[in-house]
């Protein structure tokens, strides 16, 4: 997936705005942005927030917090921030603004918080608790990605994610039912995705005697990924969050139809359109067995796949999500 916050400010710049991308902390994976914030010795850390502070954020008019990641432990700077007169906007992208037991109360047949193995649960870290805090008590607006999110968020805008417009699908066959059918899996945490499940419908599927080549990848790096999203007949995941996120995206945007789940509530008709085959956990045996025996059906999500992504995501549609965020009224 792009590199969001570095993404979006070389998107902002193409909209018109100066837009500069401060990265708090060094990566393995990713070393682009336009100041940095590294890690720094306890004793002089005091010292190079203010520094930073005033000499970088405190330029902006407005200051876009992703993840809702501050740059002090504290946060001391988003008060200060609103008093400068600067406009505050809180991003949230995942658990950490999600709240375990409201989840299990609003959705006790599924939810993505049951057999959380997150250790501890990201909800619960003091970290995200006092962020949540913050964008509440400060924020002039809060986007986040997902439209379940707003189980925690009530109010807030849903900006959803940039398709990767620079992935290129695969250019094999369509899988025409003679040869085992690719089906790929992407994630960390089988838990939060209904891994289990889905191994358990695989399972039932192959035993009324279709072949299946199921494929989890968990702990591996990003190249590895795409090389074998490029590769699959189909793929599936976010079976039990209530909508999709970047594996989903990715997967559509190689061309790859994309098993989901997606509440009734937000199901609009540009998804049931789409390269998606949105299905329940309950329904998804029989929804593999469906595909299986119509080779021609998987073929026409195949068509749809990629072109229906890039539509759902147009980059210029959310980064207008973003730019009203940053000059609507309160």
């Amino acid at each position: 997936m792009v590199h969001v916050p570095w993404h979006t400010a070389r998107v902002l710049r193409r909209h018109g705005w100066k837009a500069d991308y401060l990265a708090v902390g060094e990566s393995p994976y990713w070393s682009q942005c336009d100041y940095l914030m590294p890690k720094t010795n306890p004793l002089t850390a005091a010292w190079r927030e203010f520094w930073v502070f005033w000499t970088v954020m405190a330029r902006y008019e407005v200051v876009h917090f992703h993840f809702m990641l501050t740059m002090t432990r504290s946060g001391w700077e988003v008060p200060l921030l609103k008093r400068m007169g600067r406009r505050v906007v809180a991003h949230f992208r995942g658990c950490e603004a999600r709240d375990r037991d409201l989840n299990m109360r609003l959705h006790p047949r599924l939810n993505i918080c049951e057999q959380c193995d997150y250790q501890p649960p990201i909800c619960t870290n003091p970290l995200s608790q006092r962020r949540r805090g913050l964008a509440a008590k400060w924020a002039d607006a809060t986007l986040v990605t997902t439209p379940d999110m707003l189980d925690f968020i009530p109010g807030a805008v849903v900006s959803s994610f940039f398709a990767p417009v620079e992935v290129f699908p695969n250019n094999s066959g369509p899988w025409d039912g003679q040869r085992p059918l690719k089906l790929v899996h992407v994630t960390n945490h089988p838990g939060i995705e209904g891994t289990k499940q889905i191994r358990l419908a695989v399972d039932a599927v192959r035993a009324r005697g279709f072949e299946i080549q199921f494929i989890h990848l968990r702990d591996v790096n990003h190249a590895e990924v795409m090389r074998t999203l490029r590769e699959a007949d189909l793929a599936i995941g976010k079976m039990k969050m209530g909508f999709y996120a970047n594996s989903q995206i990715e997967s559509m945007a190689c061309g790859v139809p994309t098993i989901t789940w997606v509440r009734p509530e937000f199901m609009t008709e540009k998804l049931h359109n789409s390269g998606f085959i949105i299905c329940h956990l309950d329904n998804l045996e029989q929804t593999l067995v469906a595909y299986m025996s119509d080779p021609g059906a998987l073929q026409k999500k195949r068509e749809l796949a990629r072109t229906s992504i890039l539509n759902l995501h147009d980059e210029d549609t959310v980064i207008r999500s973003f730019i009203q965020a940053y000059t609507k009224s309160n």
